[in-house]
């Protein structure tokens, strides 16, 4: 089982929120790095690490709008904090949340909830960060036949989310929550920190502009595009391999003079698969009639299909009553301290249990959804190939060199098994672990014979540090790739949202991965091993987050 915090020791909640199509497991290495980098030394502090995995809107239940699911985070953060004061007897004073695609929206929404009933009152708000989320919702801009059909039949394929996402619902709810007078503006406003991760390509989920708070997309004709990254990023060795993080320096990325060489944006431990331009251009081709007869009516039937349900379900659904929730929770946790109620302590055992079911085996439910966020994703890459915007992939080392390294074509195979990480932290709750856990980059092996990763968290911490400045840059004008003729026409709704949110300090990181489906790859949702870059990444990310912990607590490096 978890392990017991000393008495009275205060616990920092870090609460991770899946998006569309998804489930708890995508969140898996962001919640392990979290464990092994800001747990590794929070600040100095004797402040316990924990996080939850909200598993209650998982799949097919996200087209249920965000309020619903923003409520059923909710309740799973409050039942998570009751168990937390009765297991750990420990207290959640901070709260951070990390949204996943949809799950950056859900979270703001829930934020502007927590807000409202006074919970940040009591916890204090510390880290507020988004991965390929679609702030400015859902829309294509290119004028192709595929880009003008999606604009105008999307918002019927996702349930009530749907609608939202593409701001054709009656209460343009994605306007409303960038309202600065409004409480989930309010609310997002609290977050010591406010950190967005985007992808710049290979995200046919969420596109550049809409997760980087931006009215530009300057990287539609990629062979004009030299990318860079920032300097000096530390290598990490994941299994036999040595990638780097994939931040992206926008002072130095620039646009080319020739255009047509498909060997300029290349990285290292690129697959076979992908480097082989026949086996490539072939699987297009199969995968291209394949999606036609089969994929796209399955697809299409599904998602009408849920999305009907989900209309219906929404009308009659109870919704989670939050507020009176809160009431007990502030009475048994933050007031008097009295007693945990008997029946939320069930619930939420019941709830652990059944994310630690959800850890081993999805759902016929899971898989289904999977299968559409597949298919969809599939047939947006078959579309770019055919019509030539989608970038080619080849293989170079970082110093601009085309060559021989360990090779590594796990990304085109099968999922890695996570249990096998999983299994091997001795019993532990990941979930509900604290920083004593055994950590999964240093103490979990392969037989015991070497490290699945191998990352230096200090040299983390100094080489982010020095980039943190530039990370902050809001003026985009400035930078060479952000020209006159790469910004897009957008409708004033989606201007305002942008030009709100962007009154915020946000830490801004542009990623560049080139895996086929860079929006699986940002959060490396099928684990290390099978998406390195992605999980370089995301532990650079939380050096960030734990320098800022390190500078709060003492005035380390400061």
């Amino acid at each position: 089982m978890v392990a017991k915090s000393a008495p009275g020791r205060d616990t920092h909640l870090f609460v991770l929120v899946h998006g569309l199509w998804g489930g708890p497991n995508h969140m898996l290495t962001i919640e392990k790095s979290i464990h092994e980098v800001i747990g590794h030394q929070s600040g100095g502090s004797d402040e316990r690490i924990a996080t939850i995995r909200p598993s209650s809107f998982r799949f097919w239940k996200t087209y249920d709008g965000l309020r619903l699911n923003a409520e059923r985070v909710i309740s799973d953060v409050l039942y998570e904090i009751e168990l937390i004061r009765q297991k750990q007897n420990s207290k959640v004073t901070k709260i951070s949340f990390v949204g996943y695609s949809l799950g950056g929206l859900i979270s703001r929404y829930a934020i502007g909830m927590l807000n409202d009933i006074g919970f940040f009152d009591e916890v204090k708000p510390v880290f507020f960060t988004t991965f390929a989320t679609p702030h400015v919702g859902i829309h294509f801009f290119n004028g192709t036949i595929f880009d003008k059909i999606s604009n105008r039949v999307g918002h019927y394929l996702f349930g009530k989310t749907g609608k939202q996402m593409f701001i054709e619902d009656d209460d343009k709810i994605l306007v409303k929550m960038v309202e600065p007078d409004g409480t989930w503006f309010k609310g997002l406003a609290k977050f010591e920190k406010h950190v967005l991760l985007a992808n710049i390509k290979n995200d046919r989920t969420v596109a550049f502009f809409t997760s980087y708070l931006s009215e530009y997309s300057p990287f539609e004709e990629w062979d004009k595009v030299k990318i860079k990254y920032l300097k000096s990023l530390p290598t990490v060795k994941i299994g036999k391999i040595e990638v780097r993080p994939k931040f992206v320096d926008f002072e130095r990325s620039h646009v080319l003079e020739a255009t047509g060489n498909e060997f300029e944006n290349i990285q290292e431990e690129t697959s076979w698969l992908r480097r082989n331009k026949v086996i490539r251009f072939t699987l297009i081709f199969v995968v291209t009639l394949l999606i036609l007869p089969i994929w796209i009516p399955f697809v299409l039937c599904s998602t009408a299909f849920a999305s009907a349900y989900s209309a219906v379900k929404v009308l009659v659904v109870k919704h989670p009553e939050v507020k009176s929730h809160w009431e007990r929770v502030y009475n048994s946790v933050y007031g008097e301290l009295g007693p945990i109620d008997v029946e939320d302590a069930k619930i939420g055992q019941k709830n652990r249990d059944q994310r630690r079911k959800l850890r081993h085996a999805e759902s016929f439910k899971g898989d289904t959804s999977d299968f559409t966020e597949s298919a969809m994703t599939n047939f947006i890459y078959a579309e770019e190939r055919l019509t030539g915007r989608s970038p080619k992939i080849v293989e170079q080392d970082e110093g601009g060199h085309s060559g021989e390294t360990t090779k590594f074509d796990h990304d085109d195979i099968e999922e890695e098994d996570e249990n096998e990480d999983e299994d091997r932290v001795e019993g532990h709750e990941v979930e509900d672990s604290s920083p004593e856990t055994k950590s999964f980059l240093g103490s979990i092996t392969s037989s015991v014979k070497e490290k699945i990763i191998d990352v230096n968290i200090e040299a983390n911490d100094e080489i982010i540090g020095n980039h943190l400045e530039k990370l902050h840059g809001k003026d985009l004008s400035k930078f060479p790739l952000f020209t006159p003729q790469t910004k897009l026409k957008m409708d004033e709704n989606r201007k305002y949202i942008i030009k709100s949110l962007n009154t915020l300090d946000w830490i801004k990181v542009p990623v560049y991965i080139d895996a086929w489906n860079a929006h699986d790859g940002i959060v490396a949702r099928r684990g290390p091993r099978t998406n390195p870059k992605g999980t370089a990444t995301i532990l650079l990310w939380a050096s960030i987050l734990r320098r800022h912990l390190m500078e709060t607590t003492n005035g380390e490096l400061s």
